[in-house]
């Protein structure tokens, strides 16, 4: 599926009732510090979901509801974002997720390609990915979907820039392109193990 860059509406009704899968819903979250087209119909469909909860007829919560609040609410707090700038900066929801750029260790996955790979999304492979112009950005798979930080991706006509969501089409991984390396946050479904 090619995109204009955007998020599509669907997508976006699911990050809003938060129904995406945790990797998809950062992509998303990164998204929206970029694309104020994108934020406005976040909000509008959180709106919306709101008031369809407000005409709902209330429900009897389960009898570990209580305990579950209290667990996450006694749980300790996520460290704070860094507060030196970044650069080049990462979107607001990744900050928390990883070190400032100059800090990230970068793994080589192919010539031209690195890797920073995220913990906590069980069933989906997310990181940072890091590639030289020409390198095609496939770490185990071309992504489902790449937010692009820095630089540019391409495949065949279709070029993405700082702030788009790429959605990859076809067997084939798309590229860095441009005259700088090309950084871009990307999620993909993990094989189950064995």
């Amino acid at each position: 599926m090619m995109t204009s860059g955007h998020a599509p509406t669907a997508m976006i009704a699911d990050y809003a009732a938060g129904a995406l899968s945790c990797g998809m819903s950062l992509v998303v979250a990164s998204h929206l510090t970029y694309c104020p087209c994108c934020r406005d119909k976040a909000a509008r469909l959180e709106a919306l979901g709101g008031a369809l909860l407000c005409c709902g007829k209330p429900v009897d919560p389960a009898p570990s509801c209580l305990e579950r609040a209290l667990a996450r609410i006694e749980a300790p707090a996520a460290p704070a974002p860094a507060a030196e700038p970044r650069d080049p900066p990462l979107p607001r929801p990744l900050c928390r997720l990883a070190p400032r750029d100059g800090d990230i260790r970068w793994q080589p996955v192919a010539p031209g390609l690195a890797a920073f790979w995220l913990d906590g999304f069980p069933g989906e492979r997310v990181g940072l990915l890091r590639a030289r112009p020409g390198t095609p950005v496939a770490a185990g798979g071309p992504p489902a979907a790449a937010l692009v930080i820095r630089g540019a991706l391409r495949q065949g006509r279709h070029i993405w820039h700082p702030g788009e969501l790429a959605f990859p089409a076809g067997p084939e991984a798309p590229e860095a392109t441009g005259a700088q390396a090309c950084l871009c946050l990307a999620v993909r479904p993990e094989p189950p193990p064995g």
